[in-house]
């Protein structure tokens, strides 16, 4: 298959493929489902191996710069990750895509980018050490198209991957105030914009639509660049979810005319501000919403299926890493003939980076952004009223 195109953006209805450089995938062969499987098992090992190979190199200060061996270690955890995601999926467009955001985030931080092809190499020999190596080849040969990438691979890592959201004119000076305020961990003075410029549930949805999202892809663009801490990531996040809190109280009560929803991150997603966007977004659209927050337990959910029945689940995935239990969340859900009506709707940053992976996931519906989720969940609903 050719593969070309950066993450896709929301803009207006509709969706904007930012350009970065083309890598063609056709000659790759498909990857069986096992290989997850050992890979999955025999990940702490390859690690270790990994690790051990390249922490004795002579040019080590060189390659990680003034990095702790700590550090290094989140480096082939993260492309330890990465690989398995794309396995679980089947999916070598997710590892196209994330690679890149490995480069970046770890060569903004004093890694040399000539660490990658070396540690390529050190993972090939790694996986070729598995004591049952009937089927290591598709991942061998996985390997080898990275290695032959590397160059294309930085090109992609130096593109512009923050989501470009248009506004309507009177709304780019908010944008950037609010994103100033919420770098410089102004609570108070992101409190305020906010409660100043909204009034009516129609102007929260603009503000998280055009306002917040934006915010908060700037922020996590930032830290990949290393221009934020960690602290300062979790501070302006923080924030975030405290407006959130404070602007949802203004509007409870709003007369529900729907359905009933629940609104969850996925299994091990502890990123929940975009689900609770989500979740505030329906309930005012006239939704009677139950929202579970981050990493809600898969039997917990399950007994509140049944318990509630409702008519709409709303999955929110913000790393790409969690997206293989998201698949296996639907899959469940899926089995079970008691859910066989549940309309399944996904969003989330990690879906905008391969956004066909919805329909193969087996859910009924994406939303790349707060309107076109909205929008599409209204559609359902209005579709079942006139079938009654």
């Amino acid at each position: 298959m050719a593969f070309s195109g950066g993450i896709t953006a929301y803009s207006k209805g509709e969706f904007v493929v930012t350009e970065t450089p083309h890598i063609d995938t056709a000659g790759l062969q498909a990857i069986p489902p096992e290989c997850a499987g050992w890979f999955a098992a025999d990940m702490e090992r390859m690690i270790a191996q990994v690790e051990h190979e390249l922490s004795d190199r002579p040019d080590l200060s060189l390659l990680i710069g003034q990095n702790t061996l700590h550090m290094m270690h989140l480096f082939n955890q993260h492309h330890a990750q990465l690989v398995l995601a794309a396995l679980q999926l089947s999916s070598v467009d997710l590892l196209i895509r994330t690679v890149p955001w490995l480069y970046r985030t770890y060569h903004s931080r004093g890694f040399s980018h000539g660490i990658f092809p070396l540690a390529l190499q050190s993972w090939k020999k790694a996986v070729r050490d598995k004591a049952e190596a009937s089927d290591i080849q598709p991942v061998l040969a996985l390997y080898d198209f990275l290695s032959e990438q590397h160059e294309m691979l930085i090109q992609r890592s130096r593109s512009k991957e923050l989501i470009d959201i248009s506004l309507p004119p009177e709304s780019d000076g908010m944008q950037q105030i609010f994103t100033t305020l919420l770098l410089n961990g102004d609570y108070i003075g992101c409190f305020r914009l906010a409660e100043q410029a909204i009034s009516t549930t129609e102007e929260l949805r603009c503000f998280y639509e055009h306002v917040l999202r934006h915010a908060l892809y700037t922020v996590g663009t930032l830290w990949e660049r290393n221009e934020l801490t960690v602290a300062e990531e979790h501070q302006a996040t923080a924030i975030a979810g405290r407006i959130t809190s404070h602007l949802y109280a203004r509007f409870v009560g709003v007369p529900q005319s729907k359905g009933t929803a629940i609104v969850t991150a996925a299994p091990n997603e502890f990123h929940e501000v975009g689900a609770r966007m989500v979740a505030d977004v329906l309930e005012f659209d006239g939704w009677n919403v139950t929202y579970l927050g981050a990493n809600f337990p898969v039997e917990g959910l399950l007994e509140l299926l049944r318990r509630h029945q409702p008519f709409l689940l709303a999955l929110s995935v913000a790393t790409p890493f969690n997206l293989a239990r998201a698949k296996e969340l639907i899959a469940t859900i899926r089995s079970k003939p008691e859910f066989s009506s549940l309309k399944i709707v996904v969003g989330g940053l990690a879906f905008s980076i391969v956004p066909h992976l919805w329909y193969e996931f087996g859910a009924d519906g994406y939303g790349a952004g707060l309107d076109e989720l909205a929008a599409l969940c209204t559609a359902w609903w209005q579709d079942s009223e006139v079938k009654k």
